[in-house]
């Protein structure tokens, strides 16, 4: 699993020859990942609902439609960047038990653009599944397949053997 790194700052708005600008302080550096525990406090929390086992098969509809513009664009357009940043504060405070911001704290200092954002997003969730669905589904099938019952015969003859 990679460590993701997530910045957050303070926006600051003022004014300077009529004009307002911007700029950001208190600029802080935290580790992200996503780990058993802090998908269990998100859903605890409410932060999460269900799986993100759906979220890992959009992300991978997103690269399959890279060729076609029309297609990337409807699929970007369903994607929640809330729900996004959710999963980005939920790896950073699952991964340090004493993270001090809470989900509305970490919005209001989180500035990244979309694009980053969503790419923040992909990175953390990509480490929970095989990128290849259909390796996930492959290895399911093999996990609950009956195992083969041993041959009668080689177990009668080793016991003849004794």
């Amino acid at each position: 699993m990679a460590v993701q790194t997530v910045e957050l700052k303070t926006l600051q708005v003022y004014e300077e020859g009529g004009v307002y600008k911007e700029k950001y302080i208190d600029s802080e550096k935290h580790p992200a990942m996503l780990t058993n525990y802090s998908l269990k406090v998100g859903k605890d929390s409410g932060l999460i609902k269900g799986s993100l086992l759906a979220n890992i098969m959009h992300l991978q509809k997103l690269q399959d439609v890279e060729d076609d513009p029309d297609q990337a664009a409807e699929a970007m357009e369903r994607l929640d960047t809330t729900e996004c940043l959710k999963i980005i504060y939920l790896a950073c405070s699952g991964l340090k038990k004493d993270f001090k911001y809470s989900f509305d704290e970490f919005a209001e200092r989180y500035h990244e653009d979309t694009q980053t954002t969503i790419q923040t997003y992909a990175e953390l969730i990509a480490d929970l599944a095989d990128k290849d669905p259909n390796q996930f589904a492959k290895s399911l099938q093999d996990s609950t397949k009956k195992k083969p019952k041993k041959d009668k015969r080689n177990h009668q003859n080793s016991k003849s053997k004794r």
